[in-house]
Protein backbone atom coordinates (compact mmCIF):
# COMPACT_ATOMS: atom_id res chain seq x y z
CA UNK A 1 0.00 0.00 0.00
CA UNK A 2 1.17 3.42 -1.01
CA UNK A 3 2.44 5.76 2.07
CA UNK A 4 -0.55 8.51 3.00
CA UNK A 5 0.43 11.95 1.54
CA UNK A 6 -0.96 15.07 2.67
CA UNK A 7 -1.94 17.86 0.08
CA UNK A 8 -0.68 20.27 2.21
CA UNK A 9 1.34 22.06 1.57
CA UNK A 10 0.58 21.63 -2.14
CA UNK A 11 3.35 21.16 -4.49
CA UNK A 12 4.85 24.64 -5.74
CA UNK A 13 3.93 25.08 -9.53
CA UNK A 14 5.24 28.26 -11.48
CA UNK A 15 2.95 30.38 -12.69
CA UNK A 16 2.62 31.47 -16.86
CA UNK A 17 0.93 34.86 -15.28
CA UNK A 18 1.30 36.55 -12.23
CA UNK A 19 -1.88 38.43 -11.29
CA UNK A 20 -1.94 41.31 -9.40
CA UNK A 21 -4.21 42.14 -6.51
CA UNK A 22 -7.00 44.96 -8.15
CA UNK A 23 -6.03 44.15 -12.00
CA UNK A 24 -8.23 44.30 -14.02
CA UNK A 25 -8.83 41.78 -17.19
CA UNK A 26 -11.69 40.95 -19.40
CA UNK A 27 -14.18 42.90 -16.90
CA UNK A 28 -13.16 41.02 -14.10
CA UNK A 29 -11.29 42.24 -10.85
CA UNK A 30 -8.46 40.34 -8.89
CA UNK A 31 -8.87 39.87 -5.65
CA UNK A 32 -6.12 37.83 -3.62
CA UNK A 33 -7.61 35.76 -1.36
CA UNK A 34 -5.17 33.34 0.31
CA UNK A 35 -5.39 31.10 2.58
CA UNK A 36 -7.04 27.88 1.55
CA UNK A 37 -3.82 28.02 -0.68
CA UNK A 38 -1.25 30.30 -1.15
CA UNK A 39 -1.69 32.76 -4.08
CA UNK A 40 -5.63 32.12 -4.36
CA UNK A 41 -7.79 34.48 -6.61
CA UNK A 42 -11.32 35.91 -6.47
CA UNK A 43 -12.87 37.18 -9.85
CA UNK A 44 -15.50 40.16 -9.40
CA UNK A 45 -17.85 41.23 -12.35
CA UNK A 46 -18.90 44.84 -10.63
CA UNK A 47 -21.10 45.20 -13.64
CA UNK A 48 -22.90 42.05 -13.68
CA UNK A 49 -22.92 41.66 -10.06
CA UNK A 50 -20.89 37.97 -9.80
CA UNK A 51 -17.88 36.88 -7.70
CA UNK A 52 -15.94 33.90 -8.69
CA UNK A 53 -14.93 32.45 -5.41
CA UNK A 54 -12.79 29.07 -5.93
CA UNK A 55 -12.51 27.05 -3.41
CA UNK A 56 -12.30 30.31 -1.00
CA UNK A 57 -15.76 30.00 -0.01
CA UNK A 58 -18.16 27.01 -1.13
CA UNK A 59 -22.28 26.76 -1.64
CA UNK A 60 -24.11 23.34 -0.24
CA UNK A 61 -27.46 23.23 0.40
CA UNK A 62 -28.55 26.70 1.10
CA UNK A 63 -25.48 27.46 3.00
CA UNK A 64 -21.82 29.96 2.34
CA UNK A 65 -19.13 27.77 4.60
CA UNK A 66 -15.55 28.40 4.33
CA UNK A 67 -12.28 26.32 4.36
CA UNK A 68 -11.68 24.29 7.46
CA UNK A 69 -8.38 24.03 9.22
CA UNK A 70 -7.46 20.78 7.67
CA UNK A 71 -8.05 22.03 4.41
CA UNK A 72 -6.16 25.62 4.42
CA UNK A 73 -2.55 26.29 4.19
CA UNK A 74 -3.53 29.46 6.57
CA UNK A 75 -6.80 29.32 8.43
CA UNK A 76 -6.45 32.78 9.56
CA UNK A 77 -5.13 34.14 6.32
CA UNK A 78 -8.33 32.22 5.02
CA UNK A 79 -10.91 34.25 7.02
CA UNK A 80 -9.00 37.53 6.36
CA UNK A 81 -9.78 36.54 2.98
CA UNK A 82 -13.05 36.58 3.82
CA UNK A 83 -13.43 39.92 5.49
CA UNK A 84 -12.31 40.63 2.21
CA UNK A 85 -14.82 39.72 0.66
CA UNK A 86 -17.67 41.41 2.77
CA UNK A 87 -16.90 44.84 1.35
CA UNK A 88 -18.02 43.63 -2.33
CA UNK A 89 -22.08 43.67 -3.59
CA UNK A 90 -22.95 40.76 -5.30
CA UNK A 91 -25.70 38.72 -6.05
CA UNK A 92 -24.22 35.86 -7.76
CA UNK A 93 -21.40 33.70 -5.76
CA UNK A 94 -19.75 31.37 -8.25
CA UNK A 95 -17.69 28.55 -6.25
CA UNK A 96 -14.85 25.50 -7.46
CA UNK A 97 -17.27 23.32 -5.82
CA UNK A 98 -21.34 23.20 -4.74
CA UNK A 99 -24.55 25.02 -6.42
CA UNK A 100 -24.51 28.32 -8.01
CA UNK A 101 -25.51 31.12 -5.05
CA UNK A 102 -27.88 33.05 -7.12
CA UNK A 103 -29.82 35.22 -4.48
CA UNK A 104 -28.62 37.30 -1.55
CA UNK A 105 -24.90 36.34 -1.43
CA UNK A 106 -23.33 39.08 -0.63
CA UNK A 107 -25.63 39.44 2.40
CA UNK A 108 -24.67 35.38 2.96
CA UNK A 109 -21.20 35.42 2.97
CA UNK A 110 -21.05 38.22 5.55
CA UNK A 111 -23.37 36.73 7.77
CA UNK A 112 -20.91 33.71 7.18
CA UNK A 113 -17.95 36.33 8.14
CA UNK A 114 -19.87 37.13 11.06
CA UNK A 115 -20.43 33.86 12.68
CA UNK A 116 -16.36 33.03 11.96
CA UNK A 117 -15.29 36.24 14.26
CA UNK A 118 -16.43 34.36 17.28
CA UNK A 119 -13.66 31.62 16.65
Amino acid sequence: MPPETSRFPPPHIQPDLLLEDGEVIEGLKVIHISGHTHGSIALYNQTRRILFTGDALLYFSGKVVGQSEQSSVDIREARRSIERLTILDFDIMLSGHGEPLRQNASALVRELYDSLKSY
